[in-house]
C-alpha cells in the first residue's frame, strides 16, 4: 500500500509559515491541538466562544485548500447547537466541513465541566484520497484515557485515530503509554498532537504494532512538523 504524509501545526499561525509551505507539501492531513487558539489559560480569563463560519474557522477551512486536503482543527471552545458551548474538533475537507466531534470525557481538574457540555456522538470520518480510502476517528486529550472510546471507533472500522491534545510534559510518559495502547488493542495507527507551552508536551505518533513512528521530542520548540505512515502496516 502507498504512504500518508501527516502534517503537525502547533500553533493557528504557524499555518501560513515558511516552516509550513517547507514541511507540508505533499501533506494529506493537517493537524491541530486541543483549544489551538487559546488555551485553558485564555478561558479563564474569560475568552469568548467561536461560531462556525466565525474569521478562526475559516482559517482552519482554508488550510485543507491549501496546506493539505484535510484539516483536522484540533479543538475550539464552540457554541452551536447542542451541547450549547462545547470542546469541539472539526474537520474540513477541501474546504468544507464534513465532520464535528465534541468532547465526551471532560477533565474536571482543568475546569472543562464550567464551560463544556459533554459530547454524546461516536462517529468517523472517510478519507478519500487518490491511493487509498481510509476512516479516521477523532478523540480529544482526556478522552484518550477511555478504551471503550476508541474500540467503538475501531469497531466503524477507522485505521487512524488522531488525539488533539493538552497533554503536560509532567505526564508525558502515562501520554506515550496510552497512546500506544489504543494502537496495539485496536491495530491502529494513533496520532497525538499535543500543545506547546505550559499547557502542552511532546506529539507522538504509532503504528498498530505500537511502534513509535513519529516523536516531537529531537524538535521540541517546533511550530510544524511533517512525518509519513506506512499503510501497509494495517493488519
Amino acid at each position: 500500500m502507498a504512504s500518508l504524509r501527516i502534517g503537525l501545526c502547533i500553533d493557528p499561525d504557524a499555518a501560513a509559515s515558511a516552516e509550513a509551505m517547507r514541511l507540508l507539501p505533499g501533506s494529506a492531513i493537517v493537524v491541530f491541538p486541543e483549544m489551538v487558539d487559546s488555551g485553558y489559560a485564555a478561558l479563564s480569563a474569560g475568552a469568548a466562544p467561536h461560531r462556525l463560519g466565525d474569521e478562526m474557522l475559516a482559517r482552519f477551512a482554508a488550510s485543507s485548500l491549501t496546506l493539505a486536503p484535510y484539516c483536522i482543527a484540533g479543538s475550539v471552545y464552540l457554541r452551536h447547537g447542542s451541547p450549547s458551548t462545547s470542546n469541539t474538533s472539526l474537520v474540513f475537507h477541501n474546504g468544507r466541513l464534513i465532520h464535528r466531534y465534541d468532547k465526551i470525557h471532560l477533565f474536571r481538574a482543568a475546569g472543562d465541566h464550567r464551560y463544556f457540555r459533554p459530547g454524546k456522538r461516536i462517529e468517523s470520518f472517510p478519507l478519500k484520497l487518490p491511493y487509498a480510502r481510509l476512516r479516521c476517528g477523532v478523540i480529544i486529550c482526556y478522552d484518550l484515557r477511555f478504551p471503550e472510546l476508541a474500540r467503538a471507533m475501531a469497531l466503524q472500522g477507522i485505521h487512524l485515530l488522531v488525539v488533539p491534545a493538552r497533554w503536560p510534559s509532567i505526564r508525558d510518559d502515562v501520554w506515550q503509554t496510552l497512546l500506544k495502547a489504543r494502537a496495539i488493542e485496536n491495530q491502529i495507527f494513533v496520532v497525538g498532537c499535543n500543545a506547546l507551552g505550559e499547557e502542552g508536551g511532546y506529539s507522538y505518533a504509532f503504528d498498530p504494532l505500537g511502534e513509535m513512528v513519529f516523536s516531537s521530542r529531537t524538535q521540541p520548540s517546533a511550530r510544524v512538523h511533517a512525518f509519513t505512515i506506512e499503510l501497509d502496516r494495517i493488519v
